[in-house]
């Protein structure tokens, strides 16, 4: 395999010195092709992406990659990791300084793979920046990062959104996000996390700004998650059934409001028949923050079985139905759970109920017949007999 490999990287070197020169012969117009992309793709049958990176990696001067590459010790995604790499350098950039960097990125190609020769390329990108740019011109673009966020709000209530984010708030995202969208654990019967990991990763980002939102120095509704005055029927609370309105045009269900009043402040509206408010109550807190900190000791965090999420991550939830609970909650009917596991409980058949002392979960009947009550131990310290 050795063998063949890198006889099929010193063929695909060949390829690409042939590419370069039917490019600088400008032999294209003659076959009737418009470039030598659109020739590839006609006479090759490659992919429009695949021609143009030919194309690339034949044009730009790669004197050590190539040469590598025709000795059969570095194969074609090393080669376009590199050409991507060193097509970014600037023109500034000097002769002596762009082969070193060439010969160190083929030097690490030849015992690493094309994904760790990208990482290190785009090390290389950012000591590029900030060696080469005008030291004035480098302060300015720190004054004033490049961050921008763009969003819409779809028919249907979800949100769309892009932006670009300054390397140094990169890397703080990627580590805030990258153990929050870690695969869970094998469950109860064993299956693995079934999420994408696109989905873990939405999962990560609701998992932020549901912190976020409960930060006590946020401008608006600090340390609150909403204010939310609630205009539906309360039979229908209760029974879960029909539909909810927020803020006079966007329609929820009323399993979808009940998880959102989790850890609301909820103004009870009594309105009568023409719609008229007749009576505007005082907003009622679901845990004092006396009664979170008391939570944070005893949950340790999420109290799903089998989620890590810390106590930061956690947002009150309440064993009995908020709406008909009347005067304060009491810590023994409370409990910590995580924002994405408040959907596992509001939209699934798994319940929650105090246990002896701690919140225990209900199992749905198709995962445990008998539905036995278990409590989450991940939080659990070490047990350490005595010596």
């Amino acid at each position: 395999m050795l063998a063949s490999e890198e006889a099929l990287n010193r063929e695909y070197a060949r390829i690409v010195d042939l590419v370069g020169e039917f490019d600088k012969r400008a032999l294209a117009p003659t076959k009737g092709s418009r470039n030598t992309s659109v020739f590839l793709v006609s006479a090759l049958r490659l992919s429009y992406k695949e021609a143009r990176a030919r194309v690339a990696q034949a044009k730009l001067a790669m004197p050590v990659a190539k040469t590598a590459m025709a000795s059969g010790k570095i194969n074609r995604e090393h080669l376009q990791e590199i050409e991507h790499v060193m097509s970014q350098a600037p023109e500034s950039l000097p002769d002596a300084e762009r082969t070193a960097d060439e010969d160190s990125l083929v030097a690490l190609a030849q015992q690493a793979s094309p994904f760790t020769v990208r990482k290190i390329g785009v090390r290389l990108r950012s000591y590029w920046n900030v060696e080469t740019k005008d030291p004035k011109a480098r302060e300015q673009d720190l004054a004033r990062p490049k961050r921008t966020f763009h969003y819409n709000m779809t028919s249907d209530g979800a949100m769309k959104f892009s932006g670009v984010l300054d390397p140094e708030t990169s890397t703080l995202v990627a580590s805030v996000l990258t153990p929050l969208s870690k695969p869970d654990p094998a469950d109860e019967i064993g299956k693995p996390d079934r999420r994408t990991k696109d989905e873990r990763q939405g999962d990560a980002v609701a998992a932020v700004f549901d912190l976020a939102a409960r930060a006590p120095d946020l401008p608006i509704n600090a340390s609150e998650r909403t204010t939310m005055t609630v205009t539906v029927g309360l039979d229908e609370l209760e029974r879960r059934a029909g539909i909810a309105m927020l803020d006079g045009y966007q329609a929820v269900s009323v399993s979808q409001l009940l998880k959102m009043c989790c850890d609301a402040r909820v103004v009870p509206a009594v309105l009568g028949t023409a719609g008229e408010v007749l009576h505007l109550g005082q907003p009622a807190e679901l845990a004092s923050p006396a009664q979170r900190a008391a939570l944070a000791i005893r949950d340790r965090g999420c109290s799903r079985p089998g989620c890590t999420r810390g106590p930061k991550w956690c947002t009150p939830q309440q064993m009995t139905r908020w709406i008909a609970e009347h005067g304060p909650v009491e810590l023994k009917d409370l409990g910590l759970i995580c924002e994405r596991d408040r959907h596992l409980l509001h939209h699934t058949d798994w319940e929650i109920q105090a246990g002896e002392s701690r919140i225990e979960w209900v199992p749905p009947a198709w995962l445990d017949p008998e539905r036995t009550p278990i409590s989450n131990t991940a939080h659990d310290p070490p047990r350490h007999s005595a010596a």
